[in-house]
């Protein structure tokens, strides 16, 4: 009788247990809790990865902001150092071409001083300066010559008379005028040589092109003898 009274005691107690946790969860409050903390839960975890997001992408656009400001930077920069390169180029060039006809004309004189200075005056005042010196044999007397040569008046800027490409002639013989046969005498073959050829060497008062009794200016290249 106890046993059973026992076993009637506990079955009425766990059925009073079950009573209680069907009405607290036909309530709803614990189930509610419990899902209003989920919701709670997982809209703070949403929330926080929404704001990183959104700060990482902030970060990005102003970081790639910053580089296209430098980019423009470093291309304006570039662009300014190109346009006054080019700008001290074309300086450059145009105080070239300013310089260059003075800087000819200067070589011209330094070379007309240093021609002046070694020409040598020989007989009936003839006087000859050798611009290049031959690596031939030397002119002979009474041998055959062939030289080119211009012929201008006064000197080497003067008026241009004459000239032959391909012209031969014995030396010693009077074929040509005396001024070119001393001028040329001990010349050697491949060379260049100017001859200044007073009117007593030459044609005398006869006006053949520079006027009665000019000199003469000989340019001659001797191409064999």
């Amino acid at each position: 009788y106890i046993t059973m009274a026992r076993r009637k005691r506990g079955r009425n107690e766990e059925d009073d247990d079950d009573a209680l946790e069907r009405a607290y969860f036909a309530r709803g409050d614990g189930f509610s809790d419990l899902k209003a903390a989920s919701r709670s839960a997982s809209g703070n975890v949403s929330s926080d990865d929404s704001d990183a997001e959104e700060n990482a992408l902030a970060r990005e656009k102003k970081r790639l902001k910053k580089l296209r400001q430098k980019e423009k930077k470093l291309a304006a920069k570039k662009g300014g150092e190109s346009t006054e390169m080019t700008q001290k180029a074309k300086q450059k060039k145009e105080q070239t071409q300013q310089e260059q006809p003075q800087l000819k004309e200067k070589n011209l004189e330094k070379k007309e001083a240093h021609d002046a200075k070694t020409f040598i005056t020989t007989q009936m005042e003839v006087q000859y300066c050798d611009i290049v010196v031959g690596k031939g044999p030397s002119t002979v007397d009474r041998k055959k010559v062939r030289v080119k040569y211009i012929l201008r008046t006064n000197n080497k800027k003067g008026k241009i008379l004459d000239s032959g490409a391909n012209f031969s002639f014995r030396l010693g013989k009077a074929e040509v005028i005396k001024g070119w046969e001393i001028g040329l005498a001990d010349m050697k073959q491949g060379g260049i040589r100017h001859i200044i050829v007073p009117p007593k060497a030459g044609y005398g008062q006869k006006d053949i092109g520079g006027g009665p009794g000019a000199t003469l200016f000989f340019e001659v290249t001797l191409l064999h003898c």
